[in-house]
């Protein structure tokens, strides 16, 4: 199995847009509901949203394996945090790396620009991505419960790690808040 991860462009969105339907419908619908995931899609993943978050500055990587698009990632620096925005991989694919290689793209990258820290916010009910996470170096910084609108509401733990953590594997997970 070889992971390519890569810089995404313009000419990836429907692919990133594509991926993130397929992944998002097959692994949301127990965390949270089907009206939200529709919701969540069409705030952060339509084409208009996607391009003015490229031209703004948002850094997209898209990952494969075996020259098949399977996960993608999104990231922006602040001074010397970078937030990893978004961070997908198809199910079939999930413990094959792509997630760590991901991880591991955006913090060579943030480590270019001078960044420190990575974060992320996760949803306290995602409990295979918290447990990945762990893996990778993060640790839980502070609940967060934000209004998105619409009677919605992202319900989720800020995580972090330093851009050179080491990335190691946890068996528990015991959140905090």
């Amino acid at each position: 199995m070889t992971i390519e991860v890569r810089r995404a462009g313009v000419g990836d969105i429907e692919t990133l847009r594509e991926l993130a339907r397929a992944i998002w419908f097959e692994h949301y619908p127990s965390i949270i509901s089907r009206s939200q995931i529709h919701y969540m899609l069409e705030r952060g993943y339509a084409a208009d949203v996607v391009a003015a978050e490229i031209a703004r500055g948002v850094e997209w990587r898209l990952a494969s394996v075996d020259g098949r698009a399977c996960g993608f990632a999104a990231w922006e620096a602040f001074g010397d945090r970078v937030k990893l925005h978004k961070l997908y991989v198809q199910r079939s694919v999930r413990v094959g790396g792509v997630g760590r290689a991901l991880v591991a793209a955006t913090a060579a990258d943030a480590g270019e620009r001078g960044a420190r820290l990575v974060y992320l916010a996760v949803n306290k009910r995602n409990r295979i991505a918290i447990r990945a996470y762990v893996r990778m170096g993060f640790a839980f910084h502070r609940a967060m419960r934000i209004d998105i609108g619409h009677g919605f509401v992202m319900d989720d733990y800020e995580m972090a790690r330093p851009v050179q953590a080491s990335i190691r594997r946890a068996f528990s997970v015991r959140p905090v808040g």
